[in-house]
């Protein structure tokens, strides 16, 4: 019985030697820079970029930024009431406003982790022009396939959301301009003067023809007018 409880003491303490050799040999490769883990391992995102695993584990990475300006060409101020933790602002007839996007699909740890992260790719607001509301209008998704070039450092600097005085929203890059949508503004009889717009349910109003689909849904005041 002895000589059994001498035999397993002596099998741990081999065992925990060669334990500690394996631990110091690869604390020795990681310290030489010879270690890599995540050197082949990457993550695909929706757009099907690939981002590095290592990026996760790096504290000195920057989580990629995307700019988007929201630019008004429709001659009436824009407000934009946002969702999921994105400010609301106001944009003037001719006026431009940026916006800077953190990317949910970049692994590198943010720099604020106490602070509620958006998780939606995209950033959908209330719009609402000249006594016209709409619901759910999209200023930012990076599923876009333009998105990319709209990165605050490393993009084109072309990048832009533009709402058009014919009522289009058109996506604005170097490679050019997409049409996303229309938005949904009231016409209104002479009778009413400036004052049909702003009455319950648009009464004296209607929406006119429109060569796309609406970007966004027609608020609830305006609820079967629009077609």
């Amino acid at each position: 019985m002895e000589k059994s409880s001498h035999t397993r003491k002596l099998h741990g303490a081999v065992v925990i030697l060669v334990a500690a050799a394996i631990a110091s040999t690869l604390l020795a490769r990681v310290s030489a820079g010879r270690f890599e883990p995540y050197k082949d391992c990457v993550i695909t995102d929706d757009n099907g970029r690939e981002w590095p695993c290592s990026r996760a584990l790096d504290h000195t990475a920057n989580v990629t930024k995307f700019t988007c300006p929201v630019e008004n060409r429709l001659g009436a101020p824009i407000h934009f009431n946002c969702h999921d933790q994105v400010f609301d602002f106001d944009v003037g007839p001719g006026e431009a406003v940026a916006q800077v996007y953190d990317s949910i699909f970049d692994p590198a740890p943010p720099h604020y982790p106490f602070v509620v992260q958006r998780t939606s790719p995209k950033v959908s607001c209330e719009w609402k022009c000249a006594g016209n509301t709409m619901e759910d209008v999209v200023v930012w998704d990076e599923r876009w396939p333009e998105a990319w070039s709209c990165r605050d450092k490393g993009g084109d600097g072309h990048c832009r959301l533009v709402f058009e005085s014919n009522r289009e929203v058109v996506l604005v890059t170097r490679a050019g301009r997409r049409v996303l949508g229309d938005v949904a503004i009231k016409e209104c009889g002479k009778k009413w003067s400036g004052y049909a717009r702003w009455l319950p349910f648009g009464l004296g109003c209607t929406y006119p023809k429109h060569d796309h689909n609406y970007y966004g849904s027609i608020g609830w005041l305006g609820a079967g007018r629009g077609r």
